[in-house]
């Protein structure tokens, strides 16, 4: 379908979290565009809404180059979707967090001791770049709305900070410490990156996350069973918020 309105552009780094998204869509049409691999972009409608569905990939570069391309669509907003680990017990696997911030746990200065975060709301070395806020309206529009079908669905849905890094996360003392660094409620591996494309193109951006695991050592087996969880109720989020986006 050939586009005829500027879409929202949905960004998923899996494919099980891009077809979660599909199954709700329709009239979807493969999109090539350069930068982008054949099959990871598909236009189409979501709720009645231009959408582009994009499999951005795995990690902060692969995110940011793929939505940079995909940019050429011109959306009127862009979202970054999928599953994330909890880094506290107040989230249930399934539960979704909305973004209030988004930033980057590995953008640190690094000593053989370790590392510390730096240039969060300061001039130095980033312009603060590694934090990023999401806007106050469009949050509040969005918790609103995600809040009923959050209830419908029998999930949790809450307005929060999301983390970003290119780790997958699955050790109970790193969750931790990324915890205490970042006062997060949730780390994923893409959010953060696409929100810097997004500001950098001067489009609103919103991160919708849902909990696959807590974490710890029992990641990568809980992502596994959750994932198909967690990517259905992300994707139910979106669609039950395209009415409230700019």
């Amino acid at each position: 379908m050939p586009l005829t309105e500027r879409p929202i552009l949905i960004a998923a780094a899996l494919r099980a979290e891009r077809e979660a998204l599909e199954q709700r869509s329709t009239e979807l049409e493969e999109r090539r565009l350069p930068g982008i691999q054949d099959g990871d972009l598909l236009t189409g409608r979501l709720g009645g809404h231009a959408v582009a569905l994009l499999r951005c990939g795995v990690g902060k570069v692969a995110a940011a180059s793929a939505v940079a391309a995909a940019s050429a669509l011109e959306p009127r907003c862009i979202i970054s979707v999928g599953s994330a680990a909890a880094l506290h017990a107040g989230h249930r696997v399934g539960d979704v967090v909305i973004s209030t911030e988004v930033l980057q746990h590995d953008f640190a200065a690094v000593s053989a001791s370790g590392f510390t975060l730096f240039g969060y709301g300061s001039d130095w070395p980033s312009e603060g770049e590694p934090l990023l806020r999401s806007d106050p309206a469009l949050t509040a529009l969005t918790a609103q709305a995600a809040q009923v079908q959050g209830a419908a669905r029998g999930f949790a849905v809450s307005a929060g900070r999301i983390a970003t890094g290119d780790w997958f996360v699955n050790d109970r003392a790193t969750r931790d410490a990324i915890a205490q660094r970042t006062g997060a409620d949730l780390v994923e591996m893409e959010g953060a990156a696409i929100a810097f494309v997004a500001e950098r193109f001067g489009v609103p951006w919103i991160v919708i996350r849902s909990v696959s695991d807590a974490g710890d050592a029992s990641a990568p087996t809980a992502f596994d069973e959750f994932l198909p969880l967690a990517a259905a109720n992300a994707a139910s989020i979106v669609e039950a918020i395209l009415p409230q986006l700019p």
